[in-house]
């Protein structure tokens, strides 16, 4: 009888073992999910400052071929989920939202599922910048209809407030923050509410810019290459002096960018060196959206009735499938 009592008491505390390790797994598993999965927005860092024209979410990814609509990749199967030209994609669960821009008074944000299916307008609105972030259960956009400023409202397109008043230049939301810089080139940051807000002490401006560990990346212009500085204005410092135009794309490991002189797109590594040219272009601009492995971008297009069709390549320079048109 003591021989069982005390193997019961054994296997008593062998279960309690096993729960505790259990317990303690799951919480290491939720910190890192909130920890790096906070970090990369909505699936990539720098897309949505090169117009949102590509996304990843619901083990797929989601691009807009331009002018076309959306289509979804997955394996090597693609179908397209909308018909009209979407900016700003952002994928949450399997919801697609996106920014819809028929002309500048019809600008709406919608959304619709990973499938296709319930298409539907969250809210007609007034914007000059072709992104949205769609953070912890609300939508985040410039606004320059009643009041200029950073608008935020819920997913279905309730309790609509403008957070921050100022004429926007561009904005990014990151890691439970807001910064953003106005007309002027002055920057700010402040928390998602709106609250807090303060000014980022700079010798320089800076209009449209990239976060990524608390640096702020830019293009200045007046040394007309890649710099950055940390978010309280100290460490400022020049990144690239390959970069010499302002479409660049900062993603966890490499900037990929478009080099203005040799018309090509190239990346370097995060210290700016290792240049490598990927891919030639025949326009003068084009925007850098990466998913992975893979570069999406923009190029002439083969139509005449339109400027610009979506093109990939993989980020090393080899082909992939083509996109066709």
């Amino acid at each position: 009888m003591e021989e069982t009592k005390k193997t019961l008491k054994l296997g008593k505390k062998k279960m309690i073992a096993l729960i505790v390790a259990i317990v303690l797994i799951i919480s290491i598993i939720i910190t890192m999910f909130a920890i790096f999965g906070k970090k990369k927005i909505n699936g990539e860092l720098g897309n949505l400052s090169n117009m949102g024209l590509a996304c990843s979410g619901d083990g797929a990814v989601f691009y807009n071929k331009y002018e076309e609509g959306i289509v979804k990749v997955k394996g090597f199967e693609e179908f397209q989920i909308t018909n009209e030209t979407a900016y700003g994609i952002n994928v949450v669960g399997d919801d697609v939202y996106f920014l819809s821009v028929g002309d500048t008074s019809n600008i709406a944000i919608k959304k619709v599922k990973t499938n296709g299916n319930e298409l539907k307008t969250i809210k007609n609105i007034k914007t000059s910048i072709s992104k949205i972030y769609v953070v912890d259960n609300s939508i985040y956009y410039a606004t320059n209809e009643l009041q200029d400023g950073i608008a935020k409202m819920n997913l279905d397109g309730t309790n609509e407030r403008v957070i921050t008043a100022s004429e926007i230049a561009d904005f990014e939301v990151i890691d439970g923050k807001i910064y953003f810089t106005n007309k002027a080139g002055t920057m700010y940051k402040m928390n998602t509410s709106g609250t807090e807000l303060e000014k980022i002490d700079l010798d320089f401006t800076i209009t449209e810019f990239q976060i990524k560990d608390d640096y702020i990346y830019y293009y200045s212009e007046t040394s007309k290459n890649l710099c950055k500085v940390k978010d309280d204005g100290t460490n400022a410092q020049v990144v690239s002096e390959y970069v010499n135009s302002s479409t660049f794309n900062i993603t966890k490991n490499k900037i990929y960018f478009f080099d203005a002189k040799a018309k090509k797109i190239a990346s370097v590594n995060l210290d700016g060196g290792n240049y490598k040219e990927i891919v030639g272009v025949t326009t003068n601009n084009t925007k850098i959206n990466v998913i992975d492995d893979t570069i999406y971008y923009l190029d002439a297009s083969k139509k005449e009735s339109q400027i610009y069709q979506m093109y990939r390549i993989k980020t090393n320079g080899g082909s992939t499938k083509n996109i066709e048109y």
